[in-house]
Order: structure tokens, then sequence, then C-alpha cells
């Protein structure tokens, strides 16, 4: 009768794990933002890790024995720690994880301005030279003129 204690402790306590596995996953969805493939992604490979989990402990403490009393305990420490523990886990995980995510947009946001920033000074000093080829070309165009006009005069001098 101890031992089947103990296995139903254990049960317990792998259902609490199991939960807070999730909410950490409800956390990290919280601080990102998920396209719903990538939801219904996560969600399949955290019941096939979940699966695996719980086949493993079994095979491991019973033997591979199924008993019901397993599976009791570990939906009665879903339940409890998800009636406890797991509305503060999950924004306690939201606040640790949305640290790095804020970092990251600041970073991002100040990198962009600096990109942004270059940009501005490339297109005004693009225009700054654009401008002073226009002012070249007009300077030739008019000493061009005022050659044709000097010729003219000259040529109406001599006549």
């Amino acid at each position: 009768m101890h031992f089947e204690t103990i296995l139903f402790l254990k049960a317990v306590g792998l259902g609490a794990i199991l939960i807070l596995c999730y909410d950490l996953l409800i956390a990290l969805r919280r601080v990102i933002s998920h396209h719903f493939a990538a939801v219904a992604l996560e969600d399949l490979v955290f019941w096939l890790t979940a699966a695996l989990m719980i086949f493993s402990r079994v095979y491991c403490t019973n033997q591979g024995i199924l008993r019901s009393f397993l599976f009791l305990g570990m939906l009665l420490g879903a339940i409890l720690c998800r009636s406890t523990i797991s509305p503060l886990f999950i924004r306690g995980a939201a606040v640790v994880l949305g640290i790095p995510v804020v970092f990251v947009k600041f970073s991002t946001k100040r990198l962009l301005f600096l990109v942004r920033r270059c940009k501005i000074y490339l297109y005004k000093f693009a225009i700054f030279a654009d401008q002073k080829k226009k002012a070249r070309v007009l300077r030739m165009k008019r000493s061009k003129q005022v050659g044709k006009f000097k010729k003219r005069k000259g040529q109406q001098n001599n006549e």
C-alpha cells in the first residue's frame, strides 16, 4: 500500500508539472502573438511530449502496468494546479518572458531609427549632389549661350 501511495503522489506531481509546462506555453503566446497554425503545431508537440513523458513515467515506476489511480492522480494534480498556482504562474511567466521581448523591440526600434536617419542623410546628399549637377549643367548652357551671343555680337559689329 505504501508503494501505491508514493506512485499516486508522483502522478499528482506529474499532472501539476504538465499543467505548468502548458501554462508556460500560454504565457509565451501572450507575449508573442502566434499564427493559428503555429499554435496548433505547438499544441501537437506539447501533447506528444506529454504522452511520451507519461508513458515513460508509468513504464519506469510501475513496470508498464496501467492503473487507474495513476491517471486519477495526474488529473487531480492538474486540477489542483490549474485552480491554485496557474493564474499567478501565467502572469509571472508572461512578465519574465516579456523582458527580452521588450528589449528586442526597443533595440530594433533604435536600429531602424539609425537606418532611417542614414537614408534621410543619403537622400539629402543625393538631392544636394543633383542640385549641384543641375547648377553645373545650367552654367555650361549659359556659358555656351553667352559664347554664341558674343559670337553673334562680334559678327554684327564686324559687318
